[in-house]
């Protein structure tokens, strides 16, 4: 064979095999899947009957913006069941999850081709009608009477298990009414108008959004329960919350039937709760000032070899109740004037902090607002506390209306008092169950009438100045006040007589504004200031004192 033609045929021979080669390197991946972009996280939540799935750690963005490499849809498998999405999704809501159970979900995408994505996996519990029904609502306490029943939460209806958000009630009242109405936070629901010795049916329902392991889930549902509650008989007795105050009242026989013959009850400002208006339903006129039957509070003192006592006496326009009363208390009053039972009630302005509560029936004629004075003068005796009970250097003698005491124009309460001990204190104080109005009268004023200025000078020079100090209660008595000690002062010489005005009667006006919004009840007047110094004079130091006041 010619040596040329052998060579070219060698060289065809070489390129077949060589292109055959090639087309094994791709027959090695035949058969192998394409797939398209898929979702990059799943992250699931549930709801009321459905779930909500979170696909992309991008966030819940557009259909439209999403981009998967050639994937064009969306498949959620589940069950028996198969959702395709002609969208790509970066979060999808799965409802109808009726069953309580575990839920196996699989997400996925898929081109045009029909090649799908690897898929991703969440297991989820949705809440369901059964969990609802088997949801632990916090029950409520039923006070009864023979013609109404009052519901109430005293504890947060928000649990471990469910947020609460507010209910809706409905009842037939014994004429075959239908009353309804809604609550928000902190419900209160009457019942009126019921048969006597009978049992009646109420439907709440509540708007929640259960808890599962703590966390809420996704949606507000509502869900009812039905209580009964049973209403005694006439003949029945009851147990007053206030007995006290009824048996000041005349009152000692508390059965139903007697006490809705009622018609004018009295109350004094001090009072701590109203829920005794309840058991009369035939009440038509409450005096809440106090009137003729009740006068103020006493507290005593057996402390440091001394015995005193303050208070008693009328209410003085200057003390009001120690703190608001609640309004779960007062709710009770609001019930009657609601029901249209009540013709008349009288209040002295800010004395119980109940006055919005009060306002909408002040324009209906049904609520009289006391007023008042510009001022308010402070009998000494009453409310003078001897100082030695707090401290034995804080003695001062104190006589009240003495004998003698420097002329002077306008003068009333006039009180002497000598200093006993270095720090010898005024102490003016009113019992624990009041504060001082201080949103009315912002300022004490006083008229003072120094010693000679031979008297005080040189070591004793520092007691011409008052230190005014205002408190919740003396610093030896902490249990008097439920709100803490609110204490503040003055500087020590904000205070200060003059030269020219020792042995004058000298006007001095305290602004208390500092004490709005606390609840203060005591003032001490400490005469120097508490100076660092042996107390050992050679005359005694002697301060009139008269017109203690509170002005508005």
């Amino acid at each position: 064979m010619n040596s040329k033609i052998y060579l070219s045929l060698l060289i065809g021979l070489t390129v077949v095999m060589s292109c055959s080669k090639m087309y094994d390197n791709i027959e090695k991946y035949a058969g192998e899947k394409v797939y398209p972009g898929k979702y990059d996280t799943i992250i699931g939540r549930i709801g009321f009957e459905r779930v909500e799935i979170d696909l992309m750690k991008a966030g819940r963005i557009p259909a439209g913006q999403v981009k998967l490499g050639k994937a064009v849809k969306t498949i959620v498998e589940y069950d028996d069941k198969k959702i395709v999405l002609d969208t790509l999704a970066s979060w999808l809501n799965i409802k109808d999850l009726k069953v309580s159970k575990l839920y196996r979900f699989r997400v996925y995408t898929q081109d045009d081709e029909g090649n799908i994505s690897v898929p991703q996996q969440i297991a989820l519990i949705p809440y369901t009608q059964t969990d609802l029904a088997n949801l632990v609502i916090t029950s409520p306490q039923a006070l009864t009477s023979p013609s109404a029943a009052i519901f109430t939460w005293p504890g947060s209806l928000t649990t471990a298990l469910v947020n609460y958000y507010g209910l809706k009630y409905s009842y037939k009242d014994k004429s075959g009414v239908t009353r309804e109405g809604e609550r928000a936070q902190n419900p209160r629901v009457l019942m009126s108008n019921l048969n006597a010795g009978t049992a009646s049916t109420i439907d709440f329902n509540y708007k929640v959004i259960p808890k599962v392991n703590g966390v809420a889930i996704l949606d507000t549902v509502w869900t009812t329960r039905t209580v009964q509650v049973n209403t005694p008989v006439g003949s029945a007795s009851f147990t007053p919350t206030e007995l006290g105050v009824l048996n000041a009242n005349g009152l000692s026989n508390f059965i139903f039937d007697a006490a809705a013959a009622v018609q004018k009850l009295t109350f004094p400002i001090h009072t701590t709760t109203l829920q005794d208006l309840f058991y009369f339903p035939g009440v038509k006129e409450i005096d809440l000032t106090g009137g003729s039957v009740f006068q103020m509070t006493t507290n005593s003192y057996n402390r440091n070899g001394v015995i005193d006592t303050i208070g008693r006496g009328p209410f003085v326009p200057f003390a009001r109740r120690v703190g608001d009363m609640p309004a779960t208390s007062t709710q009770f009053l609001l019930d009657l004037l609601d029901l249209g039972t009540l013709t008349k009630v009288k209040y002295v302005a800010n004395s119980m902090g109940i006055d919005a509560q009060l306002a909408p029936y002040v324009s209906r004629g049904l609520v009289e607002i006391v007023g008042k004075p510009d001022e308010a003068l402070i009998p000494l005796s009453p409310f003078l506390l001897d100082g030695v009970v707090q401290d034995a250097n804080w003695k001062l003698d104190v006589e009240i209306s003495p004998a003698t005491f420097p002329a002077g124009t306008g003068l009333q309460n006039v009180l002497k008092a000598t200093m006993r001990a270095k720090n010898g204190t005024l102490v003016i104080q009113i019992p624990k169950e009041y504060e001082f109005d201080v949103a009315q009268y912002k300022s004490l004023k006083f008229k003072v009438y120094g010693p000679p200025k031979s008297v005080i000078s040189g070591t004793y020079a520092p007691y011409n100045r008052l230190w005014m100090r205002i408190m919740n209660y003396s610093f030896a008595f902490t249990t008097e006040s439920s709100f803490g000690q609110q204490y503040w002062e003055y500087s020590k010489d904000a205070f200060t007589i003059s030269d020219a005005s020792l042995q004058t009667w000298t006007d001095m006006t305290v602004d208390l504004s500092q004490s709005v919004g606390k609840h203060n009840r005591v003032i001490v007047i400490n005469i120097g200031g508490e100076p660092s110094l042996t107390f050992a004079p050679t005359q005694d130091i002697v301060y009139y004192f008269a017109n203690f006041r509170f002005s508005k």
